[in-house]
């Protein structure tokens, strides 16, 4: 029995600038949930090729491909997700997903799901959901903060269309996009004998207790790596999730950190000293998504404001 959408639009195509029919919506559920064009074949008792040419049209009329076939995966993209959630709320008229489908493939409307390690949560990727939201009232993001592991996990089960990371996890079906390479700088409280210095050796910030990101943060291993590099060993006061709460503790006075200096646009600045490093340390901060969502055009969109983020005003 067909369900209700292809009754309620069994004899209408979708008009305008683009034609969707009734059947083409009925196979692309059932291929999206099915994850397979053979197990969707098989459920409908049509052949395999029938699955994957509605597939290809749809595609070809949105403009923008719906799932990833890299390997031997049948994996929806993030415009796929966006048209089964329009699909899915078919009571509230055909014209809403004939709209969706337009904003899906022209970017500016669809669902975003994003993964991000803490340290750029607050900061760069808060900021570029933000303003894209604001720019694109259709437009949905949604930000998971969790490590890079997490993260990238995330990203290969389908739960997010990209992960913000630090690492390059090399793999060939994947897309990685180099977004900055941010300058983080020493805090110091008000009352430490390196607050009015011009720069910051590693042997001279660790002769303090270091509050330090947790070890899973990628951050984390490139300050160990440059502590290492000079040959410097460090005493660990405290361990903490964000680069928020670095800044706060400092402010307390507990002890000296480094971090990304866009977060203290929305600390307590006014409570820590910057001092800047003479130590070679750069974080770099990464996309990485499908090779296949890579060219939808919401992504794109949030890649290049991330790309122009230049950090709060201060």
């Amino acid at each position: 029995m067909k369900n209700h959408l292809i009754v309620f639009i069994d004899t209408l195509v979708l008009s305008i600038h683009m034609r969707i029919t009734a059947r083409q919506i009925e196979l692309f559920q059932v291929a999206y949930r099915l994850r397979s064009t053979r197990k969707a074949a098989n459920a409908l008792h049509i052949s395999q090729p029938a699955i994957s040419r509605v597939v290809a049209e749809l595609e070809a009329e949105l403009g923008v491909p719906l799932f990833d076939r890299s390997g031997r995966k049948f994996e929806p993209t993030s415009a796929a997700h966006g048209l089964q959630q329009a699909v899915q709320k078919h009571y509230q008229g055909l014209e809403r997903i004939r709209e969706a489908a337009i904003q899906i493939a022209s970017g500016t409307g669809g669902h975003l799901r994003v993964a991000t390690v803490p340290a750029v949560a607050d900061t760069r990727v808060a900021v570029a959901a933000g303003k894209l939201m604001t720019e694109l009232s259709a437009l949905r993001v949604d930000v998971d903060v969790l490590d890079e592991k997490a993260g990238m996990a995330a990203l290969r089960e389908g739960r997010v269309d990209c992960a913000i990371v630090s690492s390059d996890p090399g793999d060939p079906n994947l897309a990685c996009t180099r977004l900055a390479d941010l300058q983080p700088v020493a805090i110091v409280p008000r009352d430490d004998p390196l607050a009015a210095a011009r720069g910051v050796s590693a042997a001279e910030l660790a002769e303090a207790p270091q509050i330090m990101l947790t070890p899973r943060s990628p951050f984390r291993r490139a300050v160990e790596v440059m502590f290492d590099s000079y040959e410097v060993s460090f005493q660990v006061r405290a361990e903490v999730q964000t680069q928020s709460a670095l800044v706060r503790m400092v402010a307390q006075g507990a002890g000296r950190a480094i971090v990304d200096k866009d977060i203290l646009g929305t600390s307590q600045v006014d409570e820590v000293s910057t001092v800047p490093l003479t130590s070679n340390l750069s974080w770099p901060v990464r996309m990485i998504s499908f090779s296949a969502s890579n060219d939808i055009p919401g992504l794109q969109r949030f890649t290049d404001e991330l790309k122009e983020h230049q950090g709060p005003a201060r």
